[in-house]
């Protein structure tokens, strides 16, 4: 932060000023992050055959790919909770703990119309419904499926459940609605529990796409690798294995395992499991050794870090300011005048039109971070004077 005189500042950019002031970011590790994942898929390019490379290596995947992980790595995915909570405690769980168990609603809103009204001024094309476990309240979930498949009939939806309370009579009707996907994370219940095994097959029945979406735990290589072909078998048409991520303030925080520390561009402080990127390549050579009819998404950190840009493009039209443009690493920046009390917020286009305009009023840069959700502005982090 360059050198700015505080004395006479406004009270409005002084809390901007005292914000970046605070803000003391680690250096970024995701270049390092960035040359392991390129060493990852030359060796499952080289090992694997038929394995798809896309985006340039943050979409890796063998077989087919969900419609519905499209549109989430795409950026166009609106993920809707309808309860936060949940009858199972998983240890990998990163929903965050701070977050009330009645909490209902979406990065785009806390109501089914005023997420709808939102997504008229956005691109999104895919809508999951999740919690906590959104089986707990099932007159709630079908509710809200019905209210946007009637209005949003194009759309893509998908269901993330457990399994566990997700019966096959809900399941019927939520194929009736014209849901296209259930997912289950089988890894909550120990992989082959009998009831979410019945579940799943329910779910084949009334829906046309099931997938196992679950974390890449690498203590557990032995159990998963043993299910691949009773999946198959279930009609289970995806495996979504997500690199496993210790995230603070959620249950996965405290989880044993080993630890890479990931700190993205905005500061923001995680870990991953070094050893689950080994676990989704002997997946995937499990399932083309015994010529599986499953698909394997690689859902690692690059993936995240791809949904969450894309995530940050489609709220723009919501969040972006007028005068604010966006700059690299996601990122908006604009500029200020001040004198007194008086502000004047501007966009960098339009600098040498204020200085003639305002000669004797100071002028800062400002910038913060693209916000990924509506009820969060983002993170101030420049103000430096011209």
């Amino acid at each position: 932060m360059s050198s700015v005189s505080i004395e006479g500042m406004p009270t409005r950019l002084r809390t901007i000023y005292d914000e970046v002031s605070r803000f003391r970011p680690e250096p970024s590790t995701l270049p390092a992050l960035q040359q392991a994942w390129s060493e990852h898929v030359s060796r499952l390019r080289q090992e694997i055959e038929g394995v798809h490379v896309e985006a340039d290596g943050e979409i890796v995947y063998l077989g087919g790919l969900s419609p519905g992980c499209r549109t989430c790595k795409d950026g166009t995915w609106d993920c809707i909770f309808t309860t936060m909570r949940c009858n199972l405690n998983c240890e990998f769980c990163y929903s965050p703990h701070a977050i009330p168990r009645e909490y209902a609603g979406s990065v785009f809103g806390a109501t089914p119309a005023q997420i709808a009204g939102n997504y008229a001024r956005t691109h999104v094309t895919g809508v999951s419904f999740s919690g906590g476990e959104p089986f707990t309240d099932t007159p709630k979930l079908l509710e809200w499926a019905a209210w946007f498949k009637s209005r949003y009939p194009g759309k893509y939806y998908w269901v993330y459940t457990n399994g566990l309370l997700a019966g096959e009579e809900a399941l019927r009707q939520l194929g009736d609605l014209g849901v296209d996907e259930m997912r289950f994370n089988a890894a909550a219940t120990g992989y082959d529990h009998p009831t979410v095994m019945k579940n799943i097959a329910a779910a084949a029945r009334f829906i046309p796409n099931v997938t196992v979406e679950i974390p890449a735990i690498p203590e557990h290589a032995t159990k998963l690798l043993a299910c691949l072909a009773d999946r198959s078998a279930a009609s289970v048409r995806f495996l979504n294995l997500h690199e496993l991520i210790y995230e603070p303030g959620t249950n996965s925080a405290s989880m044993p395992g080993a630890r890479q520390p990931i700190v993205t561009a905005d500061g923001h402080r995680s870990e991953i499991n070094s050893h689950s990127r080994a676990l989704t390549l002997a997946v995937m050579a499990r399932v083309r050794q015994e010529h599986l009819p499953l698909s394997v998404n690689d859902c690692s950190m690059q993936s995240k870090l791809r949904q969450l840009r894309g995530r940050q493009r489609s709220l723009a039209p919501l969040v972006q300011a007028p005068y604010e443009r966006l700059v690299a690493d996601q990122v908006y920046e604009c500029y200020c005048a001040y004198q007194g009390e008086e502000v004047h917020f501007f966009h960098p286009d339009s600098l040498d039109e204020m200085r003639q305009r305002y000669p004797d009023h100071q002028f800062v840069r400002l910038a913060r971070t693209t916000p990924l959700a509506l009820n969060n502005r983002g993170r101030w982090i420049a103000f430096e004077k011209l």
